[in-house]
């Protein structure tokens, strides 16, 4: 949607970019690329002040804060124009410093996430500083230049670094419309940093001349940012850059890796001398790691809990009723199964509810529901090994052999208890069938779980075809008696 007037922006920047440079070819050495930087990054910082305002909660703090940087940056310029290169310095870190405080804010969504781009911030910058200091500073610290000069050819290139690579965390996880304009800063930004590293190269070698070609780099680079700022739609109602779960957590090993490789080389071609600023830094860098690493764990540890409690509770949930939380059919026949595959004797005890369905039709669903909750917890309390849920008005219990009969008719008379509904009392009974397993192979071969809720179910079936209210328990007559015998409702 916004791609066009992106675009013709873009190509505004660099048609001013190339009349610069014209100027620039034809009277090297003057202000004018200067004052242009200067006057740019004011608008570009009154920019992204404006795109704040319709932003909510971290992402307005992170659009401010680079906003703020801009404008720290454009009076850093001013200050180098008419006054102390020292005092222009100071304030060319403390742009830098909202800068990134800025990106840093935008790419952490949590607390902890706060505390790991500080920490990817700190590796990275610590490990850039040491690269600049094997290749550039230290080198230029040995030949006598002071530690002042070595500190303004470092700070630009290494700050310009660590925003860039934040930034390239929100390219990597922002996602939709907002990562258009992420990746416009970034391309931005490192346009900004090309013209600081070659900044800091001419410092070293004694070539920088101000009003050449070096300082378009800067125009040209915030004048991508300028364009980059997100519009009001980009970010109306976001509460956060990042829109997905995923990071690019193996960012800050880059660069320290890349100061890994540096380090070696130079330890050869030193012959193993190392001196004590590379030993600091090496010591800064391991402490960071380390520290980032025990994050990391306390992370996973974290997760691994919460992923054990949803497995736990998706288990609970499989094998449970959700009505009354007792166990469903499956587990019921699940360790049923064991008890047998075991040799172990075993009673099943079937009940199913009388005068159930009436209570659903005069005092509805709900109410039914109340006394199936009811039910369950009085057969909990009438022993057995395990209650469970069939389904419907359904329940199963196991209970050991010799204890069978007694456990059917405490159930009998726990469902016969009256269960107060809706202002009213309403009483159910139970018919309880019986089939018990002597264990040990009895019955034969094949003989399985199904197979003994099959005869339980036919004993409970006769319970009611006998009365209701009662027990019985099964026998091998049963089953002829039963199939000329009508269906009969509960």
């Amino acid at each position: 949607m916004y791609a066009t007037p992106r675009l013709r922006q873009t190509a505004v920047a660099l048609i001013l970019t190339a009349a610069l440079l014209a100027a620039v070819l034809q009277h090297p050495g003057g202000t004018l690329v200067g004052w242009a930087t200067c006057v740019l990054t004011l608008g570009v910082g009154l920019r992204w002040l404006q795109s704040a305002r319709p932003a909510q909660g971290r992402i307005r703090v992170g659009l401010r804060l680079l906003g703020s940087g801009f404008l720290a940056w454009s009076a850093g310029q001013l200050v180098w124009l008419v006054g102390p290169a020292r005092l222009a310095t100071v304030v060319f870190n403390a742009a830098a410093v909202l800068m990134a405080t800025g990106a840093a804010w935008m790419a952490a969504t949590r607390r902890l996430g706060s505390i790991r781009a500080a920490l990817d911030g700190l590796i990275m910058a610590t490990s850039l500083c040491f690269i600049s200091w094997v290749v550039i500073l230290g080198p230029l610290y040995r030949a006598g230049a002071g530690a002042t000069a070595v500190f303004d050819a470092a700070v630009y290139p290494i700050g310009d670094v660590l925003i860039g690579s934040i930034a390239l965390l929100m390219l990597y996880e922002t996602r939709g419309p907002r990562r258009r304009s992420v990746a416009v800063v970034v391309v931005g930004l490192l346009l900004v940093f090309a013209a600081d590293t070659a900044y800091a190269s001419q410092v070293f070698a004694g070539t920088y001349r101000a009003g050449h070609v070096t300082d378009l780099g800067w125009f040209l680079g915030f004048a991508i940012v300028g364009v980059g700022a997100p519009r009001p739609a980009e970010i109306a109602g976001s509460a956060a850059m990042v829109t997905d779960g995923r990071s690019w957590d193996h960012l800050p090993y880059l660069p320290f890796s890349a100061a890994l490789c540096t380090g070696v080389i130079a330890f050869a071609v030193r012959g193993g001398r190392v001196d004590g600023v590379l030993f600091l830094l090496v010591i800064l860098m391991t402490v960071l790691i380390l520290v980032r690493q025990l994050l990391a764990l306390r992370d996973n540890r974290l997760l691994n809990g919460r992923l054990a409690e949803v497995v736990d509770d998706l288990r609970h949930r499989a094998y449970h009723d959700p009505l009354t939380d007792l166990p469903n059919r499956a587990l019921l026949l699940d360790t049923l199964q064991r008890r047998l595959d075991a040799g172990r004797p075993v009673a099943l005890l079937y009940v199913d509810l009388d005068g159930f369905k009436p209570v659903n039709d005069s005092h509805g669903h709900e109410a039914g529901d109340r006394v199936l909750a009811t039910i369950a917890g009085r057969l909990e309390s009438c022993g057995g090994d395990l209650v469970a849920r069939l389904g419907g008005d359904e329940f199963a219990v196991l209970t050991p052999p010799g204890v069978a009969e007694d456990v059917a008719w405490r159930i009998i008379a726990a469902a016969a208890g009256p269960v107060p509904v809706r202002g009213a009392v309403v009483s159910v009974g139970a018919s309880v069938g019986i089939a018990r397993h002597p264990g040990n192979g009895g019955f034969g071969g094949g003989f399985d779980a199904g197979d003994l809720m099959r005869h339980a179910d036919l004993a409970m079936y006769a319970a009611k075809l006998r009365g209701r209210n009662r027990a019985v328990t099964f026998t091998a007559e049963l089953e002829p008696d039963l199939e000329s015998a009508s269906p009969m409702a509960a």
